[in-house]
């Protein structure tokens, strides 16, 4: 079984440090049957975002410590993930109360290193840590052009956030064949039963 939740559902993952971002999308239960949402326990999200930071580590050559979710740091997270999935899709998907989108913040430092080369780098202990990181990399991502490229899935009951890789950035499923398929074969007999009316 994969260690990264977006591998749960996508092979269309995120480029680059931006699969932060992707991955706390994905932690959210989703297929059929659903699978595990990975923010339900401070265990289970411990242990995701372990393996999500050893990977963000790795993709960005930045050094994440090694963080324990608390319950506080839980619904933190369920806040973020309910805040992204506005600000990627528009809506909400089966997000407990506690984790009514509000406005997150984190907190990032500018350094200089010996060359003199600026950088930004999260600050915070625990959770905040991450939030922190997470919008660091959507303001990168922003810059780069690369943000427009991370989705959620159109179909209204999966939602998966994908990265469309696509030359002209117009994917609409995280897999055509499993959600396009489905919702394209629903509507070809919609307008059949309509034509026969």
């Amino acid at each position: 079984m994969s260690v990264l939740a977006s591998e749960r559902y996508t092979d269309r993952i995120a480029a680059g440090p931006l699969i932060l971002v992707q991955e706390v999308l994905n932690t959210r239960a989703a297929g059929k049957p659903a699978l595990e949402d990975l923010l339900s326990t401070p265990e289970s999200a411990t242990s995701w975002l372990s393996s999500t930071l050893d990977e963000w580590s790795r993709r960005s050559g930045a050094e994440a410590s090694a963080i324990e979710v608390d319950e506080p740091g839980l619904v933190r997270l369920q806040q973020l993930r309910a805040s992204l999935q506005m600000a990627v899709a528009g809506a909400v998907r089966d997000a407990p109360v506690r984790s009514t989108p509000k406005g997150v913040s984190g907190t990032l430092e500018v350094r200089i290193d010996a060359d003199g080369v600026f950088s930004l780098a999260p600050r915070g202990k625990d959770v905040s840590w991450v939030v922190a990181a997470a919008l660091n990399e959507i303001a990168n991502a922003q810059l780069t052009g690369t943000w427009r490229r991370l989705k959620m899935c159109r179909n209204r009951i999966c939602s998966v956030a994908f990265y469309d890789g696509t030359n002209n950035n117009n994917g609409v499923w995280h897999d055509v064949r499993v959600c396009g398929n489905a919702v394209n074969l629903r509507a070809s007999r919609q307008r059949r039963a309509t034509a026969r009316a």
